[in-house]
């Protein structure tokens, strides 16, 4: 082991898992018997360490005057078993499933959100964002890998790092940077392909060619891989290859992302669970106290189900010589608190519980032609939005007839994850895989679940060496962009710029087809996944059809200045394009806009936009993917001379001073220009950002009067709302923020401090945590009871308050304490106001969904059931805002860190029944049901910009 540090000597295999991390090794001229595992020193117990070869994917924060050992430098937190074990025991303070957290796009997974569903009034918790717990684990990886072995230290080996298959690219990008985070490079391999290179590189040459020989000479092989989080399918080809040459294997499709797993079973059992602990009174276990409920149900589930298995035996055959598992385990919830006294909760599961859970919610008999349900699920927890359907048998039904629609079942099965051990589970699965009327079902043997994803990635990297065989496949899906859609309707347009299939490094281009981009602004584009197995080429045009394609986050492009300032000097408004796409070695997507038509053309790189904006909120929610609609062509659409002439308009009153322009002139800007392109509400997004742009450069100019200041708040508020978006939103919201702290040039002005509020309500969804802090600083010593004596800030007096108050309940980024402090301010005033615009604050501020923030900035659920209470003694034919107020307030989500008790959304239910409220009111308080658009109108506007233009074929 004296390989020089900067020579990759080793292949090191990473399974950076839900439940486990696992990480295997190899030099790089051994043969297949070469590998090995790497027992990861960790924290057992709050003092001793251990070298186990699997450390839980956990972290766990002490409790203030706790003190356990920091050997590898993890603090604040403890990794490992030791965190394992305290996070069952400490309520809240467990960080879980960080994996799953990485492709959930209803949260920005940047942002400190875990633990999830921490108290508010948690100072002393330490919170991180899904991206760093991930790397925090990554990083304990190398210490103790750079303590073991000094002289190959783990940056500077060859390291494979395992993905699901599903996971989208968004979800790959993230876990890169994670790798990066943590000081490692790394190349990615999808999960079931590196449990089939460990079959491979234990059946060896051999056992390929008996495995041909048992299925006629070409098998598909399904690999269903069900960890912790996830379910994991793939369909995989082996076929015999010329005289001589060892076989040829394919990886032929990748289902679907499916947050379906091990933690759904767990969740499942803790729902058994939970009514024997609390007595049958009804009352639901906190957040904290729950997720100890969900790690004992795990615990209970694996003594009760692993004794059926071998750690090193085939899952078709289990261990008949393994000790019998026990008939029943304990399951046991540590109490606190006043309402459940006197000790422990206590509990058993029987093993035919268990069993029977898992079996028949989870495998049970499926035929051919089944089909999971879709939609929002029921079992949710920890806000992580889980399969609707938990049957993983529909799902691997459908994955197959999707993907193999002439076959009627494969030829052999290949099972990893834990659930597998459980011998009846492994059966169950073959026997409805069988069942379907296709050819004999082969069950491949496996060694062990928990290590051949971290194996096989390292036999991955020996085969790319020429050292064994290689799966052969490419991209899993293909990417589309999509194009604005026909003026006269029908469905969007999209074209190819990666085909499904696609190889390594191979470089795509839409060819034929020639775009035109918008410049002097960041322009962004809709992009588009499908794993449909038709045969897309690079450029082709198609429908996006609503069950082939997912929506993926938008990416963006940047120009330079001198392309901006080109635009602004109306030298040139477009550059001329082809898209090009490429998949590449370490397992994510590059995209770019490479000009054409010059003679040293320009490559400018489309990025993901991965920050919260909606879109992903909606989806994730339960709503359908935001679609650009087609719509009739207005003045506002057509742009060219009318968009030209309202620019003008603003240049005349907010440009260089012109001594012609009357005061009347400047009051009824907005009036002219709704003349030249129409009524506001026919702007497109793109009329309003260019009209934004037009004004934003001559701010200073509403300094000239009241009317120019007045004016000039109105429209730019109007102009930029919801404050995203478009790709260049950022920016503009970067150039605009300053403004607030001048406030107001003519401060006696009421109507100039109502349209100031106005503007920043309209944008507020483009601003940022600091800034929307710092206008809540500036607006609560004017909002806040006299009796709090708030310092109010010298030379401010605000009028319009009620503006400013709907503006302070607009933003959703302020940190969760203070917004219920805002919302028991409100509150208060009810008593003696009965003004409906207090109720709409508070309904805004609890809110259960955010309209355009990360779910983890919603208020606690015990504000909300305060507020509740309050507005259920209300007179609701007296408050319009009483039951839309109360419906934002008890809406169902099915997470219970954000959900108000069942008792109290029983009460509001009953209640806007009785008042007659619409019945999808009612529905949404009782269940989990989409958000309306019009339920976001406040804010979200106009359809976002497509940015592309197809100009040539």
């Amino acid at each position: 082991m004296s390989a020089p540090a900067n020579h990759p000597s080793l292949i090191v295999g990473i399974d950076l898992g839900t439940t486990h991390t696992v990480v295997a090794w190899a030099e790089r001229d051994a043969g297949p018997g070469g590998i090995r595992v790497f027992s990861i020193p960790q924290l057992v117990t709050a003092t001793e360490v251990e070298a186990r070869p699997l450390l839980p994917s956990l972290l766990y924060a002490p409790l203030p005057g706790e003190a356990p050992a920091d050997p590898f430098g993890d603090a604040p937190f403890a990794i490992g078993e030791h965190a394992r074990r305290r996070g069952g025991e400490v309520p809240g303070r467990l960080i879980a499933s960080a994996k799953s957290w990485l492709c959930h796009p209803t949260v920005d997974r940047t942002a400190p959100i875990l633990p999830w569903g921490a108290p508010e009034d948690a100072a002393s918790l330490p919170r991180v964002s899904p991206l760093d717990a991930s790397a925090r684990l990554l990083a304990h990886v190398r210490r103790t890998w750079d303590d073991a072995f000094p002289d190959r230290p783990l940056a500077a080996q060859e390291v494979v790092l395992t993905v699901p298959a599903s996971f989208d690219q968004v979800a790959r990008e993230l876990t890169v940077e994670a790798a990066r985070s943590a000081g490692l490079s790394a190349r990615l391999l999808e999960e079931p392909q590196a449990a089939f290179y460990d079959f491979m590189r234990l059946a060896g040459t051999e056992g390929l060619d008996a495995l041909l020989a048992r299925s006629g000479g070409d098998a598909t092989v399904l690999v269903c891989d069900v960890g912790g989080g996830t379910t994991d399918l793939s369909l995989i080809r082996v076929a015999r290859a010329a005289e001589g040459r060892p076989a040829e294997v394919s990886r032929v499709a990748v289902g679907h992302h499916l947050l379906l797993g091990g933690d759904n079973m767990d969740l499942a059992l803790a729902h058994l669970c939970e009514p024997r602990l609390v007595g049958g009174t009804g009352e639901k276990l906190d957040p904290a106290r729950f997720g100890q409920l969900v790690l004992a149900c795990r615990a209970a589930k694996e003594r009760l189900l692993d004794g059926g298995a071998s750690a090193g035996g085939g899952a078709s055959a289990g261990s008949r010589d393994a000790p019998a598992p026990p008939d029943e385990a304990p399951v046991t919830v540590l109490s606190h608190g006043a309402r459940l006294v006197g000790g422990a909760l206590t509990t058993r599961l029987r093993r035919e519980e268990v069993e029977g859970i898992v079996l028949d919610g989870f495998f049970p008999e499926a035929p051919r032609d089944a089909r999971p349900q879709r939609g929002r699920s029921g079992l949710v927890a920890f806000g992580l939005p889980y399969e609707r359907d938990a049957a993983i048998t529909r799902h691997v039904a459908w994955f197959f007839a999707r993907h193999a629609p002439e076959a009627r079942g494969p030829t052999a099965l290949l099972l990893n994850g834990g659930v597998f051990r459980a011998r009846r589970v492994a059966e169950r699965l073959a026997q409805v895989i069988e069942r379907w009327g296709g050819p004999r079902l082969d069950v491949l043997p496996h060694a062990d679940p928990d290590l051949a994803v971290a194996r096989g990635a390292v036999a991955y990297g020996l085969a790319l060496a020429g050292r064994g065989v290689r799966i052969e496949g490419g991209a899993a899906r293909g990417y589309y962009v999509g194009l604005e859609p026909p003026a006269g309707g029908g469905p969007r347009p999209a074209v190819c710029v990666v085909p499904r299939g696609a190889k390594e490094g191979s470089v795509h281009a839409a060819a034929g087809r020639t775009f035109a981009l918008a410049v002097g602004r960041p322009v962004r584009f809709d992009l588009f996944a499908s794993d449909d197995a038709r045969a897309d080429r690079a450029g082709d045009l198609v429908p996006l059809e609503e069950d082939r394609f997912e929506p993926l986050p938008p990416v963006a492009v940047a120009f330079d200045a001198g392309d901006a300032a080109r635009a602004a000097a109306g030298k040139q408004a477009e550059v001329r394009v082809q898209i090009e796409g490429e998949l590449t070695a370490i397992g994510t997507l590059d995209l770019a806009c490479v000009e054409v038509g010059v003679p040293a053309p320009r490559r400018f790189r489309l990025a993901f936009q991965l920050r919260e904006d909606g879109r992903g909120a909606r989806a994730a929610e339960g709503g359908a993917p935001e679609r650009a609609q087609a719509r009739p062509p207005t003045a506002a659409t057509q742009g060219g001379r009318r968009l030209e002439e309202a620019r003008e308009a603003i240049e005349r009153v907010f440009g260089k001073g012109r001594p012609d322009v009357a005061p009347r002139e400047v009051k009824n800007l907005v009036r002219e220009l709704e003349r030249v392109l129409g009524e506001r509400a026919t702007w497109t997004t793109e009329t309003a950002r260019a009209l934004f742009d037009t004004l934003a450069p001559s701010a200073r100019s509403r300094r000239r009067s009241a009317d120019h200041e007045r004016v000039f708040w109105s429209l730019a508020g109007y102009c930029l709302r919801p404050g995203f978006g478009d790709a260049g939103d950022p920016a503009r919201v970067a150039a605009i923020a300053p403004l607030f702290a001048e406030r107001l040039v003519f401060p006696q002005e009421a109507r100039s401090w109502q349209q100031f509020w106005i503007a920043w309500r309209r944008i507020a969804g483009g601003l940022d945590e600091p800034l929307q802090v710092a206008i809540r600083d500036l607006a609560d010593p004017f909002l806040a009871p006299a009796e709090q004596r708030l310092k109010k800030p010298k030379g401010v007096k605000p009028e319009a308050l009620d503006d400013l108050l709907e503006l302070c309940a607009s933003l959703e980024r302020v940190p969760a304490g203070r917004r219920s402090e805002l919302g028991a301010w409100i509150l208060e005033r009810t008593w003696t106001d009965r003004d409906a615009r207090l109720w709409a604050a508070i309904g805004r501020i609890g809110a259960r969904v955010p309209a355009y923030a990360s779910v983890h900035h919603v208020v606690s659920p015990a504000a909300a059931e305060r507020w509740l209470d309050h507005l259920m003694r209300e007179k609701w034919q007296e408050l319009p805002s009483a039951a839309p107020a109360a419906v934002q307030l008890a809406r169902r989500t099915g997470d219970r860190a954000r959900d108000v008790s069942d008792r109290i959304r029983g009460e509001v239910e009953r209640r806007l029944a009785k008042a007659g409220a619409p019945e999808a009111w009612v529905r949404a308080v009782r269940e989990v049901v989409a958000v309306e658009e019009a339920e976001r109108a406040a804010f979200f506007g106009e359809g976002l910009p497509v940015g592309l233009r197809l100009v040539s074929e």
